[in-house]
C-alpha cells in the first residue's frame, strides 16, 4: 500500500516505499529497491524518496542537497594537456580539468591550435637535429677511442703494416665525420670507415 511520512520523514504506518539510493560521499546514483518501512522508523540512509531522471551517456546522476542534477562523468577516460600533452586518467565525476582535451596527440611534435593537434614541424626538426648532433659525438668519440692507442704505436714505432693502415682509415673516418651537416636531419648519409682487410695468415 502507499507509504506516507511525517514532517520528520518518518513512516505513519507501516508500509513499501519505492527508495532511490546513492553514494554516501560523492552523491552518485547507485540503483533503486522497493523497501519495507515499519511504522516510526525513515527509509534508509543515502537514499531518497525522489526519483532521478532518465540515464544519459557520458552522464551519471548525483543527489546534493535535496535534489539530483545529472553530471558529465568521464571517469576512466584519458584526457591530455594542451600544453604539453601531459596524460591523466579521470578518477572523478565532473568535467575535465580545464587545459585537457580527450584527443590524443599523434606525435610528441604536436601543439594544441584550439581545435585541434597540429603537428610543429620546426620542433620535430629541432629533435632530430639534436639526436643528430648526439650521434655524432658518439661516433666521433668512437674514432676517438680507436685512433689513440693506434697512434700511440706508430708513435713509439712499435705499430705493424696493419696498424698503420687502420690509423690512416680511422683518421680519414674522423675528418669526414667533423663535415657531416647537423642541419638536414635526419636524413643523414653517415660516413663508414674503411678499415683495411686483414692480411691472411
Amino acid at each position: 500500500m502507499t507509504i506516507e511520512f511525517d514532517e520528520n520523514g518518518h513512516a505513519v504506518s507501516e508500509g513499501t516505499a519505492r527508495v532511490y539510493h546513492y553514494d554516501s560521499l560523492m552523491g552518485e546514483y547507485l540503483g533503486v529497491s522497493d523497501e519495507t518501512i515499519p511504522e516510526g522508523v525513515s527509509i534508509p540512509g543515502s537514499s531518497t524518496l525522489i526519483a532521478p531522471g532518465d540515464q544519459a551517456a557520458g552522464r551519471v546522476w548525483v543527489f546534493a542537497s535535496g535534489a539530483w542534477t545529472l553530471n558529465e562523468d568521464h571517469r576512466g577516460q584519458t584526457y591530455y594537456s594542451t600544453k604539453d600533452q601531459h596524460a591523466i586518467v579521470i578518477a572523478e565525476i565532473g568535467p575535465p580539468p580545464s587545459g585537457y582535451v580527450a584527443l590524443a596527440p599523434a606525435s610528441p611534435f604536436d601543439v594544441w591550435n584550439g581545435s585541434s593537434w597540429e603537428m610543429d614541424k620546426d620542433a620535430e626538426q629541432k629533435a632530430a637535429i639534436d639526436r643528430a648532433n648526439s650521434e655524432k659525438a658518439q661516433r666521433l668519440q668512437q674514432a676517438t677511442d680507436t685512433i689513440n692507442p693506434l697512434q700511440d704505436a706508430v708513435d713509439l714505432e712499435m705499430a705493424t703494416d696493419e696498424e698503420k693502415d687502420q690509423l690512416t682509415a680511422w683518421r680519414k673516418y674522423r675528418v669526414l665525420l667533423t663535415r657531416v651537416d647537423t642541419s638536414t636531419a635526419p636524413d643523414i648519409n653517415w660516413p663508414q670507415a674503411s678499415l683495411p682487410k686483414p692480411n691472411p695468415a
